[in-house]
């Protein structure tokens, strides 16, 4: 018989950063994300090609998180947006291709010096973009996703108030 436990530590971590230029029309509160950056910290990288393919994935799937999809429930909980009719997705042309930058670090308890990335290219695009959206409108939005009617209901509160 025997007993064992791990609390998980030491454990590496791994970093990304994104920065996001966005254009805002206005008049509809459409957003186009016309630049995205990320920065990623992964420690030694083994496979340059697949970590940039990654990367740039995770940025487009937030990408469409952020701006675009969006599960709504009927008031019985069924599901409304269960077809591609009704359930936005990005097209390629409302992603941008992001610019990858690779931190040059080495970590010690990953393999070869390498950390894990698994869902850390999707985290920062969000936070991002609503940044972007407030630099460009003077109003950060706060609920995801940032839909056209919802930034022009953020713009129209803000004349209302005498804002923006």
């Amino acid at each position: 018989m025997a007993h064992a436990s791990h609390d998980g530590t030491p454990r590496s971590l791994a970093f990304t950063v994104h920065g996001a230029r966005v254009a805002v029309h206005r008049p509809t509160g459409e957003v186009r994300v016309l630049q995205s950056v990320q920065a990623v910290d992964a420690g030694t990288v083994l496979n340059p090609e697949q970590l940039r393919g990654q990367v740039e994935g995770g940025a487009a799937q937030a990408i469409g998180s952020t701006l675009y999809e969006e599960v709504v429930l009927d008031d019985t909980g069924r599901v409304t947006t269960d077809a591609f009719r009704s359930y936005r997705v990005p097209k390629i042309s409302d992603v941008p291709r992001t610019q990858v930058l690779f931190a040059d670090t080495h970590d010690p308890l990953g393999p070869l010096g390498a950390k894990s990335m698994s869902e850390a290219p999707y985290n920062p695009v969000a936070p991002a973009v609503a940044n972007a959206v407030r630099d460009a409108i003077g109003i950060r939005p706060y609920r995801l996703p940032m839909t056209r009617d919802r930034v022009w209901a953020l713009l129209a509160d803000a004349t209302d108030a005498g804002g923006a």
